[in-house]
């Protein structure tokens, strides 16, 4: 059995401060259990809850080194908040494209207009359209638009050299995607 190692507030600034990346690990040790029963109680799986915890610890380090951030609670406590939060985001965004229930199931109103049945089917073709972009753009793609994440947050995240250069990669992949639409349109 892993011996389960608590830090307390200061040590995990100081060390986050002091670039020592060891805490991320004993950080994503400590809180791993907390998350994964939140996740799996919530609709989620393991490599749901392994992905939010990551992000999560991502964001503490990041807001730390920023100086963005006074700790009044315990860092789980941060860390837990963190994830509830990108959790629910997620939650909702899935069930907003979740394509496997008909457009017309999908009706708690009882209405199943022929614009809204269109704009559904336009949505699936869109979807599976983005999934055939390759990489960087289709996570581009999805951080700009599903995400709504700012083109600055897009650039650290694929490791772009700044926010003008995501911005004159979104317009080539939003290209690529329109053509691909195009060709399937015909």
């Amino acid at each position: 059995m892993l011996n389960r190692i608590f830090h307390s507030n200061k040590e995990v600034i100081k060390r986050i401060q002091e670039n020592d990346r060891t805490i991320l690990g004993e950080l994503f040790i400590e809180n791993e259990r907390a998350i994964q029963s939140y996740i799996k109680r919530n609709g989620g799986g393991s490599s749901d809850a392994q992905d939010m915890l990551q992000e999560a610890i991502i964001v503490l380090w990041q807001n730390i080194n920023a100086g963005r951030l006074e700790l009044s609670a315990k860092v789980s406590t941060y860390l837990f908040a963190v994830v509830k939060n990108k959790w629910m985001a997620e939650s909702r965004k899935r069930k907003k494209y979740d394509y496997n229930i008909s457009p017309i199931e999908q009706k708690t109103d009882g209405s199943n207009s022929l614009h809204d049945m269109i704009s559904d089917e336009e949505k699936k073709i869109v979807t599976e359209t983005l999934e055939q972009l390759e990489s960087p753009c289709k996570e581009l793609l999805l951080l700009f638009y599903f995400e709504e994440r700012k083109m600055a947050d897009i650039a650290k995240i694929l490791k772009f050299a700044n926010s003008d250069v995501a911005k004159a990669k979104k317009y080539q992949c939003k290209k690529a995607l329109e053509k691909l639409l195009q060709n399937k349109l015909k």
